[in-house]
């Protein structure tokens, strides 16, 4: 359980609140106790029990909070916080948590956290952070397991999967060319050797990237920017599918390339396809943003986008995932605010881009190009 309130009780106003009291939960109005939940005879048996108390700095992330050295042990967790005094604001004091097997799901809670589990279902290990950007909280813990043996219930994710925090762009390393990558920390120290061939995918979710490895099952990289994601993303890729790619490798910044034809169809005798109204081509959207041509409909009968990829577009570059594809929901064809998927009318119509993108999530923006059918 979790509550969130004010700093005297665990919520409500200084005349209404809920606090422990007797060993039992009560919600107080003014002098008068209106609701009891009686707790006074809870009993939570246990072989271990340690206690501690833990600074989480202004805006940190990710404290690793090892029940206190029990790791996946603990069937009690018990957090009570304490917050700045000078940290006036109610809405900015809560403290964020995931558990290490869900980090994509992040939860919060204010005053206090009780987390209980028995002898098969215990706790995951949790990730702490302070989102407060300006004050520190302290959080007192109190942690217990029952049972007096540590490993004998089944954990498939610390037996086939590996989590790491913190990560940055710099984090990814070439080990050995073309046969292994490592994954460092902010001092360089390797945390882990990962085996290129072994890699069967890397998925993507939020800042956080998921390695299925065949020899070491899911390894969880959890990265502190989705920036950084989305660069180590691209890296590992351009490291599987190029030979030779050693670290380090500048960031990916680059949007893909558009290269059209010089014609039509890439026809001597169609219309130019001009930039800016010059037709000494072939162009890219690397010249530019202003792009224009004319195509007769009676020579189609009808145009659709993927026929339009086929009149205008050349290829599709990205300076490091290589050739890539467009299909029809790539292209947005438009005319007096109504957008079309197939032309079959003259008129003068203005083609965008959508969702042109490299793994980096480099999108391609900004091109305006004028398509007059005759």
């Amino acid at each position: 359980m979790s509550y969130c309130g004010n700093q005297t009780s665990l919520f409500g106003s200084p005349d209404k609140y809920i606090k422990f009291y007797n060993g039992d939960l009560v919600a107080v109005e003014g002098a008068n106790i209106v609701e009891t939940q009686i707790l006074r005879n809870l009993r939570i048996p246990y072989t271990q029990v340690l206690r501690g108390r833990i600074t989480l700095k202004p805006g940190q992330n990710d404290y690793l909070l090892n029940h206190l050295g029990l790791g996946d042990n603990a069937t009690l967790v018990s957090i009570a916080v304490t917050y700045d005094p000078k940290s006036k604001i109610e809405e900015d004091n809560y403290v964020q948590y995931a558990f290490y097997n869900d980090l994509t799901r992040v939860r919060t809670f204010c005053e206090v956290m009780i987390l209980t589990g028995n002898t098969v279902n215990r706790i995951p290990q949790i990730y702490l952070s302070n989102p407060n950007q300006s004050y520190s909280v302290i959080l007192d813990v109190m942690v217990a397991k029952k049972g007096d043996e540590y490993i004998f219930f089944e954990d498939l994710l610390n037996q086939y999967g590996t989590t790491f925090v913190g990560l940055s762009y710099s984090s990814i390393q070439t080990h050995i060319v073309n046969r292994s990558i490592k994954v460092v920390d902010s001092q360089s120290r390797p945390l882990i050797y990962i085996e290129n061939p072994n890699i069967a995918s890397i998925e993507r979710s939020g800042q956080i990237l998921t390695i299925n490895d065949a020899v070491q099952g899911e390894i969880f990289l959890k990265f502190s920017s989705q920036y950084f994601t989305n660069q180590a993303f691209s890296l590992l890729n351009y490291i599987l599918e190029v030979p030779g790619v050693t670290t380090p490798q500048p960031t990916d910044d680059i949007p893909p390339v558009v290269y059209f034809y010089n014609q039509v169809a890439n026809s001597p005798t169609a219309s130019y396809i001009s930039f800016n109204g010059a037709t000494a081509g072939p162009y890219s959207t690397s010249d530019g943003f202003t792009f224009s041509t004319s195509i007769t409909l009676a020579d189609y009968g009808s145009i659709s986008n993927n026929l339009l990829l086929n009149l205008l577009v050349d290829s599709v570059s990205d300076s490091r995932d290589g050739l890539m594809t467009l299909s029809a929901s790539n292209i947005q064809l438009t005319m007096n605010s109504s957008t079309y998927t197939t032309i079959t009318a003259s008129g003068t119509y203005s083609l965008t881009f959508v969702d042109v993108k490299d793994l980096a999530e480099n999108y391609l923006t900004g091109i305006n190009f004028e398509l007059i059918i005759n």
